[in-house]
């Protein structure tokens, strides 16, 4: 890191972003241990590229705080967004393990901390602990499910069955019981990047949801007041 940490609060703040992680909470301490000895930290500034598509994959790469996006571009120029992390997110596994470039670019949305776990102790892992070793391929198949589950979505689905999808997978209990509300993790053009549509695209349907009485925006806060209609709004036949 280059922010004036001291070694020993980089390696606690290695070890805590390591031990949140799904993949290796059922590690063992000298396990996790082993894996901060080789994880390193570094700071990158909103809009900075973490890893750039191409480049040689350098790990597992989870942040600490912050939020990221993994993105594509399309000959015209036009970005696909095809994640979005937030604190404890990560990514990068499958091209680390097979030592492949990077496929899209990870970019920071936001000032973040970044942990860099490498591949040879994870892969060195995966072979002494075969129930490490089912952890991970489970993690990767969630990945790819999810990845069709999103390509199916976007061939049979409506841009408003997606953004109805996408508003109830970010609804969370708000502060008076029985209400719900989404958080925007980035800006209306990351977002409708996320959801293959244009910002303003995305600003139209926004208004038809609320003017159908299913939610309320306020900036980057989307009140939902019938998460039913919305949940039906999402399943419904294309």
């Amino acid at each position: 890191m280059n922010s004036g940490v001291s070694p020993a609060r980089e390696r606690r703040l290695i070890e805590g972003v390591i031990s949140n992680l799904q993949l290796f909470r059922q590690l063992s301490r000298k396990d996790l241990d082993t894996l901060a000895n080789h994880s390193r930290l570094r700071e990158a500034r909103r809009g900075a590229a973490i890893v750039r598509r191409g480049e040689q994959t350098p790990g597992l790469v989870a942040l600490a705080y912050g939020s990221a996006k993994l993105a594509l571009r399309r000959a015209n120029g036009e970005e696909k967004v095809v994640r979005l992390l937030g604190p404890g997110g990560s990514c990068g596994l499958a091209a680390a393990l097979l030592d492949r470039p990077s496929p899209v670019d990870l970019v920071a949305l936001s000032h973040c901390l970044v942990a860099t776990i490498p591949p040879v102790p994870v892969l060195r892992l995966m072979g002494q602990d075969a129930g490490f070793a089912r952890i991970v391929a489970g993690a990767l198949a969630e990945r790819v499910l999810e990845l069709l589950g999103e390509l199916e979505a976007s061939l049979q689905q409506s841009g408003k069955q997606r953004l109805a999808c996408y508003l109830g997978s970010l609804a969370e209990p708000n502060a008076q019981p029985g209400t719900w509300i989404a958080r925007l993790p980035a800006t209306k053009t990351t977002v409708a990047a996320r959801l293959g549509v244009k910002k303003e695209t995305l600003s139209r349907m926004l208004r038809e949801l609320a003017n159908q009485g299913l939610i309320a925006v306020a900036g980057p806060e989307v009140s939902i007041i019938d998460r039913a209609g919305l949940a039906q709004l999402a399943g419904a036949s294309g």
